[in-house]
């Protein structure tokens, strides 16, 4: 549409699909919503903003995010630099698809297995689909690596936000939810400003490199926040349901 209709249309219809949006949230019927404070609670209090139990996974959702945000923010140019800027405009087309067709059975997983099984492969995933980027020379890497990404953090994001619910009791399901995008949030928006003070130094490939390595660093830091804890409880469950 860029290309053959300028961004005044594009606009438009952006501005129509949210209007759209609008009135399809004014249909939905909701239970009316019970306050669970206590009397003497304090009127302000970081609980009342923040879900604690969520903060772990959403700590390396935000590491995720900024690692993502290179995507996102300098796909296009480096692109531009490669020469690929044919190939670049499928590049989340493909990452879309991947997403559309893997998230049905990593969410079955998820609830059948746990998060874990889904996690550790996606981390790996989204990490060889920046070195992936990292080393793109033709446009059948740069798919490829739309590919990759669409699997690793396409499914990571969803996965990490179920593992935030699930952490916190029915009645912050709300408040677990907007702490995890609080946290992804802050990395899709600070990640290109820090990412862009260090292109200069790095060059876009390196960057990507550089990033690749980060996502790999998070698998120690999921493992420890999250994966061993997941893991043991999830130990407990099977072995209570046996006895």
């Amino acid at each position: 549409m860029m290309h053959h209709t300028g961004f005044q249309l594009i606009f438009a219809l952006c501005t129509s699909l949210s209007v759209i949006g609008l009135i399809l949230a004014l249909l939905l019927r909701m239970q009316p919503v019970t306050s669970h404070r206590k009397k003497r609670e304090k009127l302000f209090a970081f609980s009342h903003f923040i879900e604690v139990k969520s903060l772990p996974i959403s700590v390396v959702a935000l590491l995720w995010s900024f690692c993502y945000s290179s995507v996102l923010s300098f796909m296009n140019a480096y692109a531009l630099e490669l020469d690929l800027v044919k190939a670049a405009s499928f590049f989340f087309v493909v990452y879309s698809v991947a997403i559309f067709i893997s998230r049905p059975f990593t969410g079955r997983l998820l609830d059948n297995k746990g998060a874990n099984i889904v996690m550790y492969p996606a981390i790996l995933l989204f990490s060889a689909g920046l070195f992936v980027l990292g080393f793109a020379k033709g446009s059948i890497a740069l798919l490829l690596a739309g590919i990759l990404l669409g699997l690793g953090f396409g499914n990571i994001q969803s996965s990490a936000q179920a593992i935030a619910v699930l952490a916190a009791s029915p009645k912050r399901i709300g408040l677990a939810t907007s702490t995890f995008y609080i946290f992804l949030d802050a990395g899709l928006g600070f990640g290109p400003y820090i990412l862009g003070l260090i292109i200069p130094f790095t060059g876009y490939a390196n960057m990507y490199l550089v990033l690749g390595g980060l996502t790999l660093f998070t698998l120690l830091v999921y493992e420890i926040l999250h994966g061993r804890k997941a893991r043991k409880a999830r130990k407990t469950s099977m072995y209570a349901a046996d006895v």
